[in-house]
């Protein structure tokens, strides 16, 4: 090309104003014919610049004259293609040794057991294994059947029982809950020392300490009821499954009439143990 942009250095086919570059006004004749256009990327690998010959400064075009001293002698000069890492010393690989790797694993289990003691899954020390009051009470070993009764799974009929219950809830235009472990734990104490009390020789369950338990939720609500199979003369064995026994016990309390209790957290607990004489204890705690 044989003329340019006097600003910007464009190239140009022609003297034609306005540059379509910068928008300039005036053209100039090159000093020397220039080729089309190119990036120094597509020239050089590392990139490049253009370097005055009288005074050092730097162009990123073959643009004469120079913007500092008007010297008109350029030499295209290339930039190494350099790591940032190599003038600290370190390399990619740096990261996955294995000291870094055992960093990444212990901060990953502590994340997890963070996230499983939010959850109540587990309960953390100093956070959520007790409250300001001290920790929770022992959950009482109660008489009568807490593990399995007439070949049914307690805790299979308990999971059947927060199901139909979840769906009677839904139904009624309540909200669904959860399953969780700190507001199970609070069932299964409330429960069975209801149980203690009636069957055995323990105390009956306590505001303070029922306060105890880690809950995320200021006023937990307690639902506790009796259905009495031994005076209806149905037989626990009769029950076909776990899952007819569950939905049967979430009927009977429904069928009161009481009304969904709403639930900040979203959470339930639940627990069914059944007395000596058959008799079979519910309790379920929203929070």
């Amino acid at each position: 090309m044989k003329w340019r942009c006097e600003w910007c250095g464009k190239p140009q086919e022609e003297n034609d104003p306005p540059c379509d570059n910068c928008g300039h006004g005036t053209f100039e004749k090159a000093v020397k014919p220039m080729g089309p256009e190119r990036t120094d990327e597509e020239s050089t690998p590392g990139g490049s610049v253009w370097v005055c010959q009288d005074c050092g400064r730097q162009h990123q075009r073959n643009s004469p004259p120079c913007r500092r001293c008007g010297g008109a002698d350029f030499e295209r000069e290339a930039v190494a293609d350099t790591d940032p890492l190599d003038e600290i010393g370190t390399g990619w690989r740096d990261v996955v040794e294995p000291k870094y790797v055992v960093g990444y694993a212990v901060v990953a289990l502590l994340v997890g057991v963070l996230v499983l003691g939010f959850l109540g899954v587990v309960s953390l020390p100093g956070a959520g294994g007790q409250t300001a009051d001290g920790p929770p009470p022992a959950i009482p070993d109660a008489p009568g059947a807490g593990d399995s009764v007439d070949g049914l799974d307690i805790a299979a009929v308990e999971d059947a029982y927060t199901a139909t219950y979840n769906e009677r809830r839904v139904g009624g235009g309540a909200g669904e809950l959860t399953r969780n472990g700190s507001v199970d734990r609070a069932a299964a104490y409330y429960n069975k020392a209801t149980v203690d009390a009636r069957y055995g020789d323990g105390d009956p369950p306590s505001r303070e300490a029922f306060d105890r338990f880690p809950l995320a939720c200021e006023r937990p609500t307690v639902v506790g009821y009796q259905v009495a199979y031994d005076r209806t003369g149905t037989a626990l064995s009769s029950f076909a499954d776990e899952s007819a026994l569950g939905s049967a016990l979430a009927d009977r309390y429904v069928e009161r009439g009481a009304p969904y209790r709403s639930a900040t957290a979203g959470t339930i607990g639940v627990d069914i143990h059944v007395a000596p004489d058959g008799r079979v204890f519910v309790t379920h705690v929203l929070c």
